[in-house]
């Protein structure tokens, strides 16, 4: 370790580029550009030949922690710019067909459990959505853009005042593509 209390390093994909800020770092690819600013005084960030190093020099357990999740985040960034993430989700109903339609940055669910109200949940960041007649597909670069986007969706379809068990109708998160790894949650 150079002088610091703690430091981890990751190497940088031979497909991005990666630039350094301050506290700004910027990773660019064949699918985009993505910028994040660490405002965490005690994490140190610099690039040493093919390699981004964070460090801190406080060697507590929460601060060494810290080293860790920037270097996750980077490394979520590289993953989103070379190859982009995608979120499937199953629309759910027992009787009413459930409607979805994307407006905007909003999208629209009709027919929910037979209500006459239109139902609504926010699109985060750059994300683009398909619907097919029983899917929703989310795809984007920014990992936390297209997740938060599929839980809004899902939130916006939580039944309240009724048995679970029973109602079961929704639209739920079935499967995580990040890069060419696929995880299936059911």
């Amino acid at each position: 370790m150079s002088g610091a209390a703690y430091e981890k390093r990751m190497e940088i994909p031979s497909d991005c580029q990666v630039t350094l800020d301050g506290k700004t770092i910027t990773v660019s690819g064949a699918k985009g550009t993505l910028t994040r600013t660490f405002h965490e005084p005690r994490l140190n960030l610099t690039i040493e030949g093919n390699e981004v190093v964070a460090s801190t020099n406080i060697s507590r357990k929460k601060t060494r922690a810290l080293v860790g999740t920037a270097l996750a985040h980077i490394r979520n960034m590289c993953t989103g710019v070379q190859h982009g993430y995608e979120y499937t989700m199953k629309i759910v109903y027992s009787h009413f067909p459930i409607t979805v339609e994307v407006k905007g940055d909003t999208v629209h669910i009709k027919n929910f459990i037979g209500e006459r109200g239109i139902r609504t949940a926010r699109l985060i960041g750059d994300v683009q959505v398909r619907t097919t007649e029983d899917e929703v597909i989310i795809s984007g670069i920014n990992i936390e853009h297209v997740s938060q986007s599929a839980a809004n969706i899902q939130l916006a379809t939580k039944i309240r005042d009724k048995d679970r068990r029973v109602f079961l109708d929704g639209i739920y998160v079935i499967r995580k593509r990040k890069g060419e790894e696929v995880k299936s949650i059911v």
